[in-house]
């Protein structure tokens, strides 16, 4: 389940479906059981994040941290903990939290045993405290407590939603890149005639992390925009050839999330800006047509979207 939740930069799904299917199964939870603990999850995960803040983020891989907590809120519901249990489970959870921020910079895939890690560390924390495991009491203040040892800033506390802010990330790259994808389809639709240049506008805060060095296409947002103009379909992003070497990649202070292509053609100069890529359920339809999906009982079966449309 991969997606992005743009208020508090995290990817939440990746940790918490795992949960929520894995204890469905063992239990034989119904569906509404399985969705319930999800949907907890979710709301403790962003609430986590956001009250963890900006400073947090810059030291600690915040998928790891705050999906710890979306885990073992998903694993408490599914398992049928009590109130206290529950808290106590999120108690045990707080005093062995973790995850390097370095995986996601080094861009070789490290963030995905980070996201094991806390989907295991939630599964436990939640069986611990059904069993009555001990917990440590006071987990925020002090200089043991994590409002220190996480940089956490604990300047807003309100609970989100979390669901209506996750969006799913259907096409085949990363999605700091698909804003762009969805500008360049834009310019795509206008039959533009022959190109001679491509540029992709990028945040500035993201240019460490995308610059397109390594990682590979994923990583690279000039290989995503290049396989759009080739395929002309965002969820066919398979070969750049034919334009990667006319793509250039450019960084400015736009907002995170956002993206503009820029590409000059025997015609003129054609620019679009996209500052958040379109509902999934845009890309959705997309990915079902693609797949001649054509009703709901299939949908459910085959895509990567039906939990977060059921969770609404």
């Amino acid at each position: 389940m991969d997606d992005v939740d743009w208020v508090v930069l995290s990817h939440p799904g990746s940790i918490i479906w795992p949960v929520a299917v894995s204890v469905g199964v063992e239990k034989n939870l119904n569906i509404d059981v399985i969705f319930d603990a999800a949907a907890r999850g979710y709301r403790t995960g962003a609430t986590i994040a956001n009250f963890f803040g900006k400073g947090h983020r810059a030291k600690w891989h915040a998928t790891s941290t705050s999906g710890a907590f979306a885990a073992t809120t998903t694993a408490a519901v599914a398992l049928g903990l009590t109130p206290e249990q529950h808290i106590n489970a999120l108690h045990i959870c707080a005093a062995n939290i973790g995850g390097s921020p370095q995986a996601g910079f080094e861009r070789r895939g490290a963030p995905q045993t980070n996201r094991a890690a806390a989907i295991s560390l939630g599964i436990a924390s939640a069986h611990g405290a059904l069993l009555g495991a001990p917990n440590i009491e006071d987990i925020w203040d002090g200089p043991r407590g994590l409002i220190e040892m996480f940089f956490v800033e604990a300047e807003d506390s309100q609970l989100l939603n979390g669901v209506e802010s996750a969006k799913l990330r259907l096409i085949d790259t990363n999605g700091f890149t698909h804003s762009a994808v969805a500008a360049a389809e834009k310019i795509v639709k206008q039959n533009v005639g022959s190109i001679d240049s491509i540029a992709v506008v990028l945040p500035a805060s993201v240019q460490a992390v995308l610059d397109g060095s390594r990682g590979g296409p994923w990583w690279n947002p000039a290989h995503a925009v290049a396989a759009l103009f080739e395929s002309e379909d965002p969820t066919n992003l398979a070969s750049a050839k034919k334009y990667l070497d006319k793509t250039s990649l450019e960084y400015e202070d736009i907002p995170i999330g956002a993206g503009r292509v820029r590409v000059t053609t025997e015609n003129g100069i054609y620019e679009e800006f996209v500052d958040l890529a379109p509902e999934e359920l845009t890309w959705r339809d997309k990915k079902w047509n693609s797949a001649k999906i054509t009703d709901s009982a299939e949908a459910y079966k085959r895509c990567s979207s039906f939990p977060l449309t059921a969770l609404r």
